[in-house]
């Protein structure tokens, strides 16, 4: 159904080119539903077009002729609402969710229902920046019986009674998803950029203003206790660190916080981590904090060698000199200007 509503749709990359809707036009499709994204002349030259293939093809589009460009839509349980520039939950998922939230509180779900819920919550997520890490447990059930359903120990009909931890968790949850229903989307400048890094003495990190170029150093040690956790949460726990360190200033700007950590970068991206508890938290902590800033962020890899946050991580910050702070102010300008063969 997804081929063919592609082609249909006159999609670039599933028809030839006499039948490709306007460049400027861009095209979404998912099964059975189709987006074009454009100026309303392009967008109605596209669909008129289409509306020539679907009739050579045989095809009916229901509503044909209501159809028009707007501004505000809903596509694949999203509100897109262009002109007041945010994003919100569809007012159908909010529904299903409303009453999925009935069934939480009587305690007790089909287990088809509950992997159901689950994915719901995590697109509804997505959509309003709800971090799904900050429901760790919930997920980590939701997770355990999707596996067992997928290795044939449960049925999906089966009736699944939701402990008071869990039943409490997955009613915030759907809670938090309805109660944000829209998130704005701003054109936002660039305002910070954090380098973090962990080495198994301490932690590191560096921020550079991006207006001004004006660095900062941070590091410490780490403690006896936590000397004994993986370098996985070690760098979880740095990139909190470096993250709270953000200054008041920067609320409702950029940041980007680089680092050479896959699974921290992974973590930061996804919202949650169902591995290790510890570093779930740091990163979902560190989030959150931007969040309540109003900050918009974006995580990037740079390789340990290039970056300058590993020497704080390394040594006290009083061991630090000029020649090492040229040094890193040369990592950061590499790295800024693209001179370092990176990986994003």
């Amino acid at each position: 159904m997804h081929t063919l509503t592609s082609t249909i749709a006159g999609h670039p990359d599933f028809v030839k080119t006499v039948h490709v809707v306007p460049a400027a036009v861009t095209v979404h499709t998912w099964v059975d539903n189709v987006r074009y994204a454009g100026s309303r002349k392009d967008v109605l030259e596209a669909s008129r077009k289409v509306d020539e293939l679907a009739a050579r093809s045989k095809v009916t589009w229901k509503d044909a002729d209501t159809r028009t460009a707007s501004t505000r839509y809903e596509f694949i349980g999203v509100d897109w609402d262009h002109q007041g520039r945010k994003v919100g939950i569809s007012a159908r998922l909010s529904k299903k969710l409303a009453r999925d939230l009935e069934e939480v509180r009587k305690g007790a779900m089909s287990a088809s229902g509950l992997e159901t819920l689950g994915g719901r919550l995590l697109h509804a997520s997505a959509i309003v920046g709800v971090y799904v890490g900050e429901f760790y447990f919930a997920l980590k059930f939701l997770r355990r019986l999707t596996n067992a359903l997928n290795r044939g120990e449960k049925a999906v009909d089966q009736t699944i009674r939701l402990s008071g931890s869990v039943q409490r968790l997955l009613d915030g949850w759907v809670r938090a998803v309805l109660e944000k229903r829209r998130m704005p989307v701003a054109a936002r400048v660039p305002s910070l950029t954090v380098f973090v890094d962990a080495s198994l003495e301490g932690w590191g990190g560096v921020l550079v203003d991006v207006a001004t170029n004006a660095i900062e150093v941070l590091g410490s040690r780490w403690s006896r206790k936590e000397k004994g956790l993986h370098i996985n949460e070690l760098e979880a726990l740095a990139f909190e660190l470096c993250v709270s360190a953000v200054p008041d200033k920067y609320a409702g700007g950029t940041v980007t916080v680089v680092v050479d950590n896959t699974t921290v970068q992974g973590v930061a991206r996804k919202g949650a981590c169902l591995r290790s508890q510890t570093l779930n938290d740091a990163v979902v902590n560190g989030l959150t904090r931007l969040r309540h800033m109003n900050i918009s962020l974006s995580v990037r890899w740079v390789t340990s060698a290039g970056n300058p946050a590993d020497l704080p991580s390394r040594v006290p910050l009083s061991a630090i000199s000029d020649k090492n702070m040229a040094d890193m102010a040369l990592a950061v300008r590499q790295f800024l200007t693209g001179d370092m063969g990176l990986v994003v």
